[in-house]
C-alpha cells in the first residue's frame, strides 16, 4: 500500500493599506481617506508596494496610526507638510489658559451689626438723659408756680403755717361730718365689759318704760322719758312741747295701742354717757273711726343727763309695711 503525502504551503493573506504620497505615512484603517498630518488624500496600495521607510539621523520612524478617527467633511488642502507641522508646533507651544478664580470679598456683616447696636444704645442713652432733664424742669416749674402764688412779702414759714391751717380746717370739717353721720353706724365700744353691760341694761329699761307708757296711753309717763330737746324724725331738733303735741293727737284718735319690739341692739358710746337702741317696732292701733298697723325699724338715741337716761332722738330708719 502506498501513501501519498500532499504538502500544503500556508500563504499569508494579501494586505491592503492606506498610503500618503506626500509624507509617506501608512495607515491600516480602511475608513481613513485623508492623511492625519498634512491632509493629503490617501492611496490604497498593497503592502508590498509601499516603499520602506528611510530612517536617518534626526528623523523618527513613521508611526502607523491605530485610531480610527477621520475628519468628516474636512476640505482637501493642498498645503505643504511644512506649514501643517508649523501650525501643530504653534498650537503645542501656546500656553494653556488657566482660569483665575475671583478673590473672595470679605463680608462686613459683623461690623454692620456692631454699629447698629452701638447706635441703638446711643439713642436710648440720649432719650433717657432727655427724660431726666424734662422731669427736672417740670419739678422746677411747679416749685416756681407755688412760690409765685404767695405774696412777695410772705416768708416760706408763713406758707407752711397756711398749709397747716388748711389741713386743720379740713380735719375739723371731716370730724364734724363724721359726727353728723346717722347713728345707724355702730361705733366700737371702748368700755370695759362691766360698764357695757350696765349701760345696756339701763337703756333696755328706758325702752320698756317708753313702750308701756305708749300702750297705756299715759302721755305724762310717756313724755317723762324724753329730754328737753329731741332730734325728732324729719322735724329736726325740736323742744319737748313739740313732741308732746304730736303724741297727744295720736292718743286722741286711738283707744287701743299694741306695740311689739324685737331684734333690739344697744350700742353704748365711747364715754359711757350715750347709747343707741336699734329695734323693729310692730304696732296695731284701734279707734272708733280709724285704725293703723305696720312695722318699721326704729332708732332711739339716749343720753345720760342728771343721772338719768333720756331719749334725745327718735326716727324710723326703714319701713317694712304700713296699713292705715
Amino acid at each position: 500500500m502506498r501513501f501519498a503525502f500532499i504538502i500544503v504551503k500556508k500563504t499569508e493573506p494579501v494586505k491592503f493599506m492606506k498610503y500618503c504620497p506626500q509624507c509617506q505615512t501608512t495607515y491600516t484603517d480602511d475608513l481613513l481617506r485623508f492623511c492625519l498630518k498634512d491632509g493629503m488624500p490617501l492611496k490604497e496600495v498593497f503592502q508590498s508596494e509601499i516603499p520602506s521607510p528611510d530612517v536617518s539621523f534626526g528623523e523618527e520612524e513613521t508611526v502607523v496610526a491605530s485610531r480610527q478617527v477621520e475628519p468628516i467633511g474636512a476640505p482637501v488642502q493642498n498645503q505643504p507638510s511644512q506649514n501643517w507641522q508649523q501650525q501643530q508646533q504653534q498650537y503645542q507651544s501656546t500656553p494653556p489658559i488657566i482660569a483665575v478664580q475671583p478673590e473672595r470679598r470679605k463680608t462686613r456683616t459683623g461690623l454692620i451689626v456692631g454699629l447698629t447696636i452701638l447706635g441703638t444704645l446711643l439713642l436710648l442713652g440720649i432719650a433717657g438723659i432727655g427724660g431726666l432733664l424734662y422731669m427736672k424742669n417740670r419739678q422746677t416749674e411747679v416749685a416756681v408756680n407755688v412760690n409765685s402764688a404767695a405774696p412777695a412779702n410772705r416768708s416760706p414759714s408763713s406758707n407752711s403755717a397756711n398749709v397747716q391751717a388748711v389741713n386743720q380746717v379740713s380735719n375739723q370739717t371731716a370730724n364734724s361730718n363724721i359726727a353728723n353721720v346717722s347713728p345707724t353706724v355702730a361705733t366700737k365700744p371702748t368700755l370695759n365689759p362691766a360698764d357695757t353691760k350696765a349701760v345696756t341694761e339701763d337703756v333696755e329699761n328706758v325702752v320698756d318704760e317708753w313702750k308701756n307708757a305708749t300702750e297705756n296711753l299715759d302721755i305724762d309717763a310717756h313724755m317723762n322719758e324724753y329730754a328737753d330737746t329731741v332730734d325728732y324724725y324729719k322735724a329736726g331738733r325740736v323742744g319737748q312741747a313739740r313732741v308732746r303735741a304730736d303724741k297727744q293727737r295720736a292718743y286722741e284718735q286711738y283707744s287701743s295701742v299694741n306695740i311689739n319690739i324685737s331684734n333690739m341692739k344697744i350700742t353704748p358710746g365711747e364715754s359711757g354717757n350715750n347709747a343707741t337702741a336699734l329695734f323693729d317696732k310692730e304696732w296695731k292701733f284701734e279707734g272708733d273711726e280709724k285704725s293703723s298697723s305696720g312695722k318699721v325699724q326704729q332708732q332711739l338715741t339716749l343720753s345720760k343727763i342728771g343721772g338719768r337716761w333720756l331719749i334725745t332722738g327718735e326716727r324710723d330708719l326703714r319701713v317694712y309695711y304700713v296699713n292705715n
